[in-house]
């Protein structure tokens, strides 16, 4: 697919690897909707840096723990720029704690982000898709689904790559949905200061550095560009998987 003037949905756009992922899809000529929960002053600068590159961009508010919300969010991006044909599940809820102290409400909050707002967005997607037109979907992954430090993002994560490849089935040919698994690209916000390892503490993969914004938005881009894959996972995490 050329993005060149593509609507496309980039979910939270506001900053951190989705602000870098929103302004790579300027940057080839996609038009951006850009959605935020709370974020709205990032959103706002990432709109203004979207429009510096020439296409249009608008940011929407909504709340992933109401399916609703998702919904309606869906709806205000498809009347107001046009059917979405670019889709980027990035908005993550990333919960801390281990399986003996995790909550129902931890669970619930995992699922709502982590899988139900990407399988809600994607139905909608395919649901609008006017006939004759193709799409892309990207699920943003975690390389690491077995998680003891953070059990139930862990898990809601493995369930995103299952339903990467069921929706890869359900939407083919018109759709082709894939997945980037990440690794250490950023650190987490959560993480105080004093915890964050070092370079010799930590086991970053054989290419022994974390990734770039740049690394990620150069891997979602092949995905867009090639129409012949889909229902894969890009482990985009140095090689960490290998150990």
């Amino acid at each position: 697919m050329n993005p060149l003037g593509v609507t496309a949905l980039v979910t939270g756009a506001g900053h951190r690897v989705g602000r870098a992922l929103a302004l790579a899809l300027a940057e080839a000529g996609a038009n951006v909707a850009v959605h935020y929960n709370s974020s709205d002053e990032a959103a706002a600068e990432t709109v203004a840096a979207l429009e510096m590159a020439g296409v249009r961009a608008e940011a929407f508010q909504a709340d992933f723990d109401d399916a609703a919300e998702v919904e309606r969010l869906f709806e205000a991006v498809d009347g107001r720029m046009g059917p979405v044909r670019i889709l980027l599940n990035n908005s993550a809820r990333y919960e801390l704690g281990e399986l003996s102290s995790s909550t129902v409400e931890e669970w619930d909050r995992c699922m709502a982000v982590n899988v139900r707002a990407p399988y809600l967005l994607s139905r909608a997607m395919a649901n609008a898709l006017p006939e004759g037109q193709t799409g892309k979907i990207v699920n943003i992954g975690d390389s690491r689904t077995n998680r003891r430090e953070r059990f139930v993002y862990g898990v809601s994560k493995a369930a995103l790559r299952g339903l990467t490849v069921s929706l890869a089935e359900a939407l083919a040919p018109a759709i082709q949905v894939n997945e980037i698994a990440l690794g250490a690209v950023l650190q987490p916000t959560d993480t105080p200061r004093g915890e964050r390892p070092e370079m010799d503490q930590f086991d970053y993969g054989p290419i022994r550095r974390m990734g770039t914004l740049n690394e990620v938005a150069h891997a979602m881009m092949w995905l867009i560009e090639n129409d012949y894959v889909t229902g894969e996972t890009v482990h985009l995490d140095g090689g960490r998987t290998i150990r």
